[in-house]
């Protein structure tokens, strides 16, 4: 945290984007991204949640609590100027990039072998895996409509296009693809002409044109087997992308 407030008030951005993730558990979360805000009054800190964010014995009520952090864009779009606007929410998984052979239930309880996916231990929502998907790509849609014309930064934590859900031939590894995202936030973002996606959850570094939309995402990704340093400044600063528009 002190890294992050280090670079943010040395290059004073006016917005800096988190896609997620910040830590485990809803209330830590919220308590990270307003000390943040805080420490650097002069950036409006713009968040959607991740899927540890909203690890919670209720996640629908986690989610209502990060939305008590002003930035958070399950409030709503928040536009830059009169010609960008950022729109999005977390989001979540659908088994769109699912691999074949396996049917939608063995995918809902997420376990492959002796592994099970944290997200079925930690986190707890109302409604399916589809339903609570559903329930993100009708809202993010709504605001989508409102905005047309607009140029449309979209966020999202979960990944929204299957060209970036690394696969390994593997099922122990590729069962787990069902989990990275859905197919239908990057079936928005064509539709509605976004122009730029943010996104996280996979913990590989994209930076790249896809379908004509500038797709972004740089996570920090766990210590330290999948750092490229071992100083934590330079890999914190290695990973922020700067964005004029």
């Amino acid at each position: 945290m002190a890294i992050l407030k280090k670079w943010i008030n040395s290059d004073s951005p006016d917005v800096f984007i988190i896609s997620g993730d910040m830590t485990a558990g809803p209330e830590k979360s919220l308590n990270l991204l307003n000390q943040l805000q805080m420490d650097c009054p002069q950036t409006k800190l713009l968040f959607v949640h991740g899927n540890h964010d909203v690890y919670h014995e209720d996640s629908m009520l986690g989610y209502e609590t990060l939305l008590q952090f002003p930035g958070n864009l399950g409030n709503g779009p928040v536009e830059l100027n009169e010609d960008w606007v950022v729109i999005g929410d977390g989001g979540w998984y659908d088994y769109t990039f699912g691999i074949d052979g396996f049917s939608t239930e063995e995918f809902s309880l997420g376990k492959y072998n002796d592994f099970t996916w944290p997200d079925k231990t930690y986190a707890h929502w109302p409604k399916s895996d589809q339903d609570e998907t559903n329930r993100y790509l009708e809202k993010i849609e709504g605001w989508l409509i409102d905005y047309q014309g607009k140029n449309i930064i979209m966020v999202s934590h979960f990944v929204p296009f299957s060209q970036f859900v690394i696969k390994k031939n593997d099922p122990s590894w590729d069962f787990f693809n069902a989990m990275m995202g859905s197919s239908r936030f990057g079936e928005l973002a064509l539709k509605y002409g976004v122009e730029k996606y943010i996104f996280g959850h996979i913990h590989t570094r994209y930076h790249e044109f896809y379908n004509g939309i500038e797709v972004i995402c740089n996570p920090l990704g766990y210590y330290p087997h999948e750092w490229n340093s071992a100083n934590a400044e330079k890999e914190i600063f290695s990973g922020i992308k700067v964005l004029e528009i």
